[in-house]
């Protein structure tokens, strides 16, 4: 089943993980600007409650694609001089999953998401595009 968290990305308000969130984490910790790193950490974190059907469905398919993409990447890191078909693969990725996590974006805006926020980030200053103002 996949997973969902509250701003995994400052400009996103929840994602479905395509990672362990501690990879994130790490990640945060290692490369993100010091002054934003306590505010990210603070906001990053799984969901508690239900989600729409639509959403997780959306959210699926996006994992799915980011998954075709990740794996389409490294071929085409690996060998990207001589080989057009990864560069193929690499594209279909990418459109498949710009396509899956604009649904995911839309079905994520849902009155009853936000709500759902609301509830479980108290304080969040998420204004619809980011955490940072």
């Amino acid at each position: 089943m996949t997973k969902w968290a509250w701003h995994v990305h400052h400009d996103v308000l929840l994602e479905p993980l395509v990672e362990p969130i501690e990879t994130r984490i790490a990640f945060i910790k290692a490369h993100k600007p010091k002054k934003e790193t306590a505010t990210r950490l603070r906001l990053l974190k799984p969901v508690k409650g239900p989600l729409p059907a639509k959403l997780l469905k959306a959210g699926k398919a996006s994992v799915k694609a980011w998954k075709a993409y990740d794996k389409a990447w490294k071929a085409y890191d690996k060998a990207w001089k001589a080989s057009v078909k990864a560069g193929e693969a690499y594209d279909k990725a990418w459109e498949a999953s710009v396509k899956a996590g604009e649904a995911s974006v839309k079905a994520g805006e849902a009155v009853d998401v936000l709500a759902l926020h609301a509830k479980e980030c108290p304080g969040c200053p998420w204004n619809g595009r980011t955490i940072f103002q």
